[in-house]
């Protein structure tokens, strides 16, 4: 039972001293070297302690089955790297490209601003001991613009598999697209439906496809949906969103998805 209790008091006080964790803005941003030399994040300290904070710039891509791939990006400068920041104060992070040449396809990259861990004394006690302290990471996105960014998708593979299809895009544009609020219409023979619904479409609308990158698609059709269609047979799909670096506010592709008898 002691040793129940013990625990219990130790969440407690992780919970407690975590909730007010360094915050950082903004969480997503760009730098266009047409206009500006640096880019700036705000790391934001409201709490009751000093907060020790490390910033690291990574090169940021996915393969093809959209995991994360990062690398140490020796080419930015960050100023500066590590501060302790006081009590209820701020510290603008400046980030900026070595070169400094606007580049032809944008530059994808993750900084990560992470609490690092700082000796305290328990101040409400007859004797000194390091508290618990539970550490903050935030993972951001900062591009590089180019020249004329846009993005532009393309199809370069898709066919039938057991319970939907399997979709290969590459973005041959040279900026990135996230797939916002998509829409899918699928066609075969004379049936045809679409389908918006977000939790169905989220192999789509909670992807980043970055300039460059190409990536591999799973959608499997809902079971409601799935009964309409004979997926032994080739059907038609159109698939739209709304999207940024696009010609107009939103984009599309249509391709046909053959049966993988076919």
């Amino acid at each position: 039972m002691k040793k129940r209790i013990i625990c219990i008091t130790i969440l407690f006080y992780c919970c407690f001293t975590s909730s007010w964790a360094i915050n950082v803005v903004p969480f997503s941003g760009e730098l266009d070297l047409e206009e500006a030399s640096s880019y700036k994040i705000k790391v934001n300290n409201k709490s009751r302690n000093e907060a020790a904070v490390k910033i690291s710039g990574y090169k940021w891509s996915f393969d093809k089955n959209g995991i994360e791939r990062r690398e140490v990006a020796k080419e930015l400068t960050i100023f500066p790297k590590q501060v302790l920041i006081q009590p209820n104060s701020s510290q603008h992070i400046r980030i900026s490209l070595q070169e400094g040449i606007v580049p032809r396809i944008e530059k994808s990259y993750r900084i990560i601003v992470e609490e690092l861990p700082v000796r305290r004394y328990n101040i409400k006690s007859n004797y000194k001991g390091a508290s618990i302290n539970v550490l903050t990471r935030y993972v951001t996105s900062f591009y590089i613009k180019p020249s004329d960014p846009i993005s532009k998708v393309k199809v370069t593979e898709s066919r039938v598999t057991k319970n939907g299809f399997l979709l290969g895009i590459k973005n041959i544009g040279n900026a990135h697209t996230h797939f916002i609020d998509p829409k899918l219409t699928i066609t075969q023979k004379n049936e045809s439906i679409m389908i918006s619904n977000k939790q169905a479409l989220s192999a789509f609308s909670k992807t980043n496809l970055l300039a460059s990158n190409f990536r591999v698609y799973d959608w499997k059709f809902p079971e409601k949906e799935k009964k309409l269609f004979d997926l032994t047979k080739p059907f038609n799909v159109s698939l739209e969103w709304n999207c940024e670096n696009c010609n107009n506010t939103t984009d599309s592709i249509s391709f046909a998805v053959n049966s993988s008898s076919d």
